[in-house]
């Protein structure tokens, strides 16, 4: 068999390594209320606010959007059925979703009772409601909400395949923001009951979110026309030039919040360019594809998601440990975000190392999983083509098979 060399897609194992650093920095910039320092001075918020309007140039939304451009490139390669492409991601993102779902119901109270609210938070607990909430929204952490927000994404995946063929289509994710605002703005002032609210604005979120997918297929439909190294820098120029233009806009929102200590409303051209920098953030790794990106990006890439799940915790007692010591926000800051940051690598790595906990985090099979059959497995030509075997268990998050054929980086 005559073998071709491949290349790996490092620039995106490099996308998804900026996407777990930027949101450990964007909930490192907080004190440990979730203000952004409100009680100090405007100056010794500075750092503080700019660090975080840096990070959010990567953010859930841009997470999304690799997520979905994995899950076009899989399908690619190895097509199946909308019911069996369901089960399968129904089985890598919602079963790891409620393990991680019922560790931080039960892990907030360790905060909880450090800071005196602890008997609220366990009146929660007790709460059945709360728990719906906790599985319909992700309201268990910060950051929960990811998980099924991700997969209710993926139901609309036929849609999305438009846009591979269209790229043009993925401009729809501008309208489709606008009815957003308008629809959750109009909802906010029209029913009264909280709970209810909760649940229409997160649906109105996820329809509007569609246009993500719409944008992640598009991008992938102009990378499978191999861009050649020279239309691929003046991609990366023009998204460059607009990510500045819009950086000039978060600048003017970060005035506010300095000058406010509140975390500033999202309206306007505000709302517009936060939710639009995603995708040029991801234009721009896309569009890096002929740089030399190191090749060990891949043995980090895959630690990622693990690092974007348990971050939360190590963020809570780091709280809990610095409690009563006085800091500068710049120091509170850049010591919570180290901290942090190396952590929640650390536990990642260390979990996706143990055989029986490694499916937490997307590196591992379900230990309740029914084994392969000899006629389950891959033959030879199909895993020195697409590597499936190694998949981690969330698959469409999963980096094990970045190449992209044969190495075409020097021949354009």
């Amino acid at each position: 068999m005559i073998k071709t060399t491949t290349v790996r897609m490092n620039w995106l194992d490099a996308a998804r390594i900026a996407a777990a650093f930027c949101i450990i920095a964007i909930h490192s910039t907080t004190d440990a209320y979730g203000w952004p320092f409100r009680n100090a001075q405007e100056g010794e918020r500075l750092f503080t606010i700019l660090f975080r309007t840096t990070a959010e140039l990567v953010s859930t939304e841009y997470f999304i959007l690799v997520s979905l451009f994995l899950l076009a490139f899989k399908l690619e390669r190895k097509p199946t059925g909308y019911q069996s492409t369901l089960k399968l991601q129904a089985r890598r993102l919602l079963v790891p979703f409620a393990v991680w779902t019922v560790f931080y119901a039960f892990f907030s109270l360790f905060k909880a009772y450090q800071f005196g609210y602890g008997e609220d938070a366990l009146n929660g607990l007790m709460n059945p409601l709360s728990w719906v909430d906790y599985f319909l929204l992700g309201s268990s952490q910060y950051h929960m909400h990811f998980l099924p927000t991700l997969f209710a994404l993926i139901l609309f995946y036929p849609l999305y395949q438009l846009a591979t063929r269209y790229p043009l289509l993925g401009l729809v994710l501008i309208p489709l923001l606008f009815i957003r605002e308008y629809l959750t703005g109009w909802l906010w002032g029209h029913v009264p009951n909280q709970d209810v609210l909760e649940y229409l604005v997160h649906g109105v979120k996820i329809l509007s979110y569609v246009g993500y997918g719409m944008a992640a297929y598009a991008l992938f439909g102009w990378w499978k026309t191999k861009l050649d190294r020279d239309t691929s820098m003046k991609i990366m120029g023009f998204a460059l030039f607009a990510l500045c233009l819009f950086f000039m806009i978060k600048l003017i929102q970060a005035g506010q919040s300095i000058e406010s200590g509140e975390f500033a409303v999202r309206t306007g051209a505000f709302y517009y360019v936060h939710y639009l920098i995603p995708v040029l953030s991801l234009t721009i790794f896309m569009a890096s594809q002929h740089l030399n990106w190191p090749d060990k990006l891949s043995d980090w890439s895959k630690y990622t998601f693990g690092m974007y799940l348990v971050h939360p915790a190590i963020i809570d007692i780091f709280d809990v440990l610095v409690m009563g010591i006085e800091f500068q926000p710049y120091q509170y800051t850049v010591l919570k975000y180290a901290v942090a940051a190396s952590a929640s690598l650390g536990v990642a790595i260390l979990l996706g190392r143990t055989a029986l906990l490694a499916w937490t985090v997307g590196l591992g099979p379900l230990p309740f999983a029914a084994k392969k059959t000899k006629a389950d497995k891959p033959a030879k030509s199909d895993i020195e083509t697409t590597s499936d075997t190694k998949a981690g268990t969330l698959g469409v998050l999963d980096l094990t098979d970045l190449t992209d054929g044969p190495d075409s980086r020097t021949a354009n």
